[in-house]
């Protein structure tokens, strides 16, 4: 129980909110044309990292917030599941028995996709607010974020 509390605590650092934004720097630092080619190829950190170029019409792309929407949707699909067994002990002198359980992969998660989605809206509005540099990982990685948003 205190494993998974701390390693749930380990998931919200800021360290860890800025390795989330992987879409947000490849938008801030990859020509659109190079992004466009690889999300028809389904990479879906090049989707979600063109969903906020279109959300926000950055990077010389226009804004469009539909097509945002649907390359955010399918960013975050899910890209097949990875199986795991696990073995359940049998009761009142029963033998046990080994089950698969199927656990959703995805390249880019709702959640970083969220994170990438808050910390793109506190860059777009200048908001310097506690709450809204949160998302990216604290002031400094704002500030690097900042710089690259205004280029």
């Amino acid at each position: 129980m205190i494993g998974a509390v701390l390693l749930a605590g380990c998931a919200t650092t800021p360290e860890a909110r800025f390795a989330s934004l992987g879409p947000l720097r490849t938008a801030l630092s990859t020509p659109p044309e190079t992004l466009l080619q690889l999300a028809d190829r389904n990479d879906a950190n090049a989707q979600m990292a063109l969903s906020l170029l279109y959300q926000y019409g950055r990077g010389g792309v226009a804004k469009d917030p539909v097509r945002a929407l649907e390359l955010r949707q399918r960013a975050t699909a899910q890209r097949g599941s990875t199986p795991i067994t696990t073995y359940i002990a049998g009761i009142n002198g029963k033998p046990g028995r080994v089950s698969m359980i199927f656990v959703p992969r995805y390249d880019v998660s709702p959640a970083d996709a969220l994170f990438n989605a808050a910390c793109a809206n506190a860059l777009a509005r200048g908001d310097r607010s506690p709450k809204a540099v949160e998302p990216c990982g604290g002031e400094e990685k704002y500030d690097q974020l900042a710089a690259a948003w205004r280029r």
